[in-house]
């Protein structure tokens, strides 16, 4: 089955905010130019029920505004939608305003009178962005198509579907990395421009250049501790060893804290007592990583405060306890049972096979347990190393 890229959905369509209809007029007849549809709308509460109403693929507005303005606008679609790009065009070169739109992930900034040349790159940029995510999400869909589709052949291939889940692993991890990346390099980008501006300006001073460079050099060591993090959970490690359960998990947080944080997911750890268990190292990696990513799943399309996934480490007189917990709203009753079947799952398009592996790997390669139930709206993961079941080569210290 060959993926077919004629059949990627190659529409734009752009929601443009203003409240002068002379620029209005003009600026549709522009932007018609690059995109395939344009929506207007002459403030930003009817621009927000717009952008509701119609998920366009850009914004592009105006700040000063009557009855809700730009900012306020952003903000609220921020909350619904925290990916979309958004193109600020303001007459106000201000610095606040600037400093508000780049809290606000706003892709770019844009001077009035916009120069047609710079509003032509910006959105070129911006297509081939869009365009390019298209393409990964219809070749990820066609990757779980294909997956569906052997999932018959599920009992001869059972140590396949543990490679193949670590490919997925992989493809989701290097699309977080990216997302990742994506706001300090825009930050750079927009000090790069603020830079230029500056110098156009003749207003360069060397207070400016020292602040310049430290928070260029800030942002860049933070790229380079995000790499480091992605190659070190992905150290190359298929040999049995002892390991201590704490390091692995504060690895695997390292690398998704940030990205879950931009959700608005916090990752809370409390390691009440660590312990070792013997095993493959990156076959435990998978367990800890689809529940944390399906926990992650679970507040998808959900508005919930204070989102947050919580992972404790403890031990009793007998085992090694993880305890996977997120407060998305629970299992329902009658999917609890079903949960590790590898035909469940809730995601359109899923085929369950995460939390399948997840109970075959922790069964069968590590000789433990593990049982899922509500905790009032929560649900629990508990893994549950046995040190006293007969094969199981598992041990815990008492060490915090």
């Amino acid at each position: 089955m060959l993926f077919d890229k004629t059949l990627i959905d190659k529409n734009i369509v752009v929601l443009y905010v203003e409240d002068e209809i002379g620029i209005v007029e003009e600026f549709v007849d522009i932007l018609n130019f690059f995109v395939d549809s344009v929506i207007t709308a002459r403030n930003g509460e009817e621009g927000y029920a717009k952008f509701l109403e119609f998920s366009p693929d850009i914004v592009i507005t105006d700040i000063q505004m009557p009855i809700l303005n730009g900012l306020e606008m952003i903000q609220k679609i921020r909350k619904t939608d925290k990916e979309i790009p958004i193109i600020v065009t303001s007459a106000f070169n201000d610095n606040d305003y600037l400093l508000q739109a780049i809290n606000l992930g706003v892709e770019y900034y844009l001077i009035k009178p916009v120069v047609l040349e710079k509003l032509e790159t910006k959105l070129k940029k911006i297509i081939k962005y869009i365009l390019q995510e298209r393409e990964i999400l219809a070749y990820k869909k066609h990757l779980e198509k294909k997956i569906a589709a052997e999932i018959s052949l599920r009992e001869t291939k059972e140590s396949l579907l543990i490679e193949q889940n670590k490919a997925a692993e992989i493809g989701i991890m290097v699309h977080i990395i990216a997302h990742q990346w994506r706001q300090p390099l825009h930050y750079l980008s927009l000090l790069i421009e603020d830079l230029a501006m500056e110098f156009d300006y003749q207003a360069l001073s060397k207070e400016y250049i020292k602040d310049f460079t430290k928070k260029g050099i800030n942002k860049v060591q933070f790229l380079s501790e995000t790499m480091d993090n992605f190659l070190n959970f992905y150290k190359s490690n298929t040999n049995k060893n002892r390991f201590n359960v704490d390091k692995v998990i504060k690895e695997i947080v390292a690398v998704l804290s940030m990205p879950f944080k931009s959700l608005g997911i916090d990752i809370e750890i409390n390691i009440k007592n660590n312990f070792s268990v013997y095993g493959i190292e990156n076959e435990f990696q998978q367990i800890i990583f689809n529940i944390i990513n399906n926990a992650k799943e679970a507040f998808s399309g959900k508005s919930i405060d204070n989102a947050k996934i919580y992972l404790e480490l403890d031990t009793n007189e007998n085992e090694g306890i993880i305890k996977i917990i997120d407060n998305a709203g629970g299992i329902d009753a009658d999917k609890i049972e079903t949960i590790f079947d590898i035909d469940y799952t809730t995601k359109i398009a899923g085929n369950g096979i995460g939390l399948y592996l997840v109970k075959k790997i922790i069964t069968e390669r590590f000789h433990s347990n593990i049982v899922v139930n509500n905790i009032d709206d929560k649900a629990c993961f508990t893994l549950l190393f046995d040190n006293k079941k007969e094969g199981s080569n598992n041990e815990y210290t008492n060490s915090r």
